[in-house]
């Protein structure tokens, strides 16, 4: 049997909705999934896990029409699914009630259930949440029946306030594979037995590195799992090393030199270390306008500042700067001076 097993789609989210790209980043989302469908078909996959948190809330009928019109195109694969605490159920809510016409099954239950998928030789255990915050541990008492073939558990949460998971002993609950959702990032906990899919696309720039999907293959000879990147962009931080002899300019051309290297197609948090010149007036919009540039962090000193001068000295420096901005050398000298004066003081 080869499954795909995916969590955290956040359908509906606008990451970076104050940026330029934010509505790009919305569609975006859509995108990967309908890809991941696509990848599905050309791969033969069995079966689809949504592990909870599909939608970033409770969706409308629409929504679901959409949805369910996509997983149509799916040759062979059956989905199954959970609803977690971003698109938890309601009585009469739209999902609850919804009839699906894909080949699809959803697990509606509050308490854990189990759906028998004859074809493959499966059963899946899985329950949805109810209200938006958990704090029971409801996978810690599970009982399974013998004579199942596979048998495969979706379960969202992982923290105090969304269903507790006692990881250790959930490993030895007898579960062929446990397909996690919640925790964004994509983490395998126990070899090719226990894992979270991650977020499909990253949703904010704290969400770092490679996003996707985990991709399975379960039978009596064999069980392997492993982690498949697929997002559209990345979240990445890189840091730039500045030197008090770089101009403006070079300092640019480096960040853009670090953007290149690490993709274009990123999303940058861009961190400046080292010293630089205090006199540089950085035109960090033309970067903004070529690169998606989430954050620009000056963690740099000046070059007084490495000298170990205090705030207050930094300021008469600046004055000096001011007085002198016309004459570099007499600025070095006076710099020297009186940084010689605070060692002699020492």
């Amino acid at each position: 049997m080869k499954l795909i097993h995916i969590a955290d789609v956040h359908w509906g989210a606008m990451p970076d909705r104050d940026q330029p790209w934010g509505k790009e980043r919305t569609k975006e989302i859509k995108e990967t999934f309908r890809r991941v469908l696509s990848y599905a078909n050309e791969q033969k996959t069995d079966l689809l896990l949504i592990s909870g948190d599909f939608f970033d809330r409770p969706p409308s009928l629409m929504d679901i029409r959409e949805v369910d019109y996509l997983l149509k195109r799916l040759d062979r694969t059956k989905t199954v699914w959970i609803a977690g605490n971003h698109d938890y159920l309601k009585k009469g809510c739209s999902l609850e009630c919804y009839e699906w016409e894909s080949d699809t099954i959803f697990l509606k239950s509050p308490e854990l259930e189990k759906v028998r998928l004859p074809r493959l030789s499966a059963a899946i255990y899985g329950l949805s949440y109810w209200q938006d915050q958990i704090t029971e541990p409801l996978y810690d008492s599970i009982q399974l029946e013998d004579g199942e073939d596979i048998r495969i558990l979706l379960a969202h949460g992982g923290d105090e306030k969304h269903i507790p998971i006692q990881k250790e002993k959930l490993k030895w609950s007898g579960f062929d594979y446990i397909a996690l959702g919640h925790i964004h990032k994509p983490e395998i906990i126990f070899e090719d037995l226990m894992a979270y899919a991650g977020s499909l696309e990253p949703l904010d720039h704290t969400e770092t590195g490679a996003h996707g999907f985990m991709e399975g293959e379960i039978s009596e000879e064999k069980k392997i799992i492993s982690f498949v990147p697929f997002a559209k962009r990345e979240y990445m931080q890189t840091e730039v090393l500045v030197t008090e002899e770089m101009s403006g300019e070079e300092i640019l051309d480096r960040i853009e030199t670090e953007i290149a290297y690490r993709g274009e197609e990123n999303i940058h948090e861009i961190v400046l270390k080292g010293t630089m010149d205090p006199g540089i007036d950085l035109d960090t919009e033309r970067l903004r306008e070529r690169h998606r540039i989430y954050e620009i962090k000056d963690q740099t000193k000046s070059i007084w500042e490495s000298k170990g001068l205090s705030k207050e000295d930094n300021l008469l420096m600046r004055q000096v700067a001011d007085l002198l901005k016309d004459e570099p050398k007499a600025l070095h000298y006076a710099m020297e001076a009186l940084a010689d004066s605070k060692e002699r003081e020492a």
